[in-house]
């Protein structure tokens, strides 16, 4: 198994706050898929969209990525040819934003994960409501693995059941619950660290998690993007 990863480099025509900068990324993207006429067709349907993305780099200690100043995002995926495409895309896309300067593009495959860093917090949701340190943890986990088993069978076409045998041990990186700005509203998640048991299966799954994300709302805000 492998993944496309494309390093994004803008120059910003605005101050982001950084708990804005996931929604801002993701509607440029889905902006340039209106480029496209099959990722415009892609891009309404629901279903599981097979790529994330991450937030600007460098950080700010402000927590507020400055105009005028360079910064690098990067977008995973499964399906090559979309990615391809979206790359495209992106050359041309004119946004209110930010100019994007360069897209790269690199291939990343599969080697041996121990672990799993969640980068961007990821988004776990239970009746509607974000899951929440405190609540029951097995229903946590349960929640990570029904989604990726899902999300497996969404891009391969294959059946799998990952019950106790992909998440080894799970650690949380905050204390508090951190949110991400969309559309009015504020999308609470956690970073994590997860201890991936050793297997052929958990191997996998660990992949997929890192091309396409942990969790919800990974092609929306880039929830879930890992390391």
């Amino acid at each position: 198994m492998n993944f496309v990863e494309l390093t994004v480099t803008v120059l910003l025509s605005n101050d982001i706050y950084f708990s804005n900068s996931g929604y801002i990324i993701g509607k440029n993207i889905n902006k340039s898929m209106l480029l496209s006429d099959r990722l415009k067709e892609l891009h309404p349907k629901k279903e599981y969209k097979n790529y994330v993305f991450n937030s600007f780099y460098p950080l700010e200690k402000e927590k507020t990525y400055k105009k005028d100043k360079l910064y690098i995002f990067k977008i995973r995926g499964l399906d090559k040819e979309l990615m391809k495409e979206m790359q495209e895309c992106l050359k041309k896309l004119k946004s209110n934003d930010f100019n994007i300067i360069s897209v790269a593009e690199n291939e990343v495959y599969q080697e041996f994960i121990k672990d799993l860093y969640t980068v961007n917090p990821v988004i776990v949701t239970v009746d509607n409501k974000p899951w929440l340190q405190g609540d029951n943890l097995e229903l946590f986990k349960n929640r990570l693995e029904d989604n990726l088993e899902k999300k497996y069978k969404s891009f391969f076409n294959k059946e799998i059941n990952i019950k106790d045998k992909f998440i080894k041990n799970i650690e949380f990186k905050n204390r508090m619950p951190m949110g991400f700005n969309y559309k009015g509203i504020k999308l609470l998640g956690n970073k994590v660290r997860i201890e991936i048991q050793d297997n052929e299966l958990a191997q996998d799954i660990a992949f997929l998690a890192m091309a396409i994300g942990l969790g919800e709302k990974n092609s929306v805000i880039g929830a879930g993007f890992c390391n």
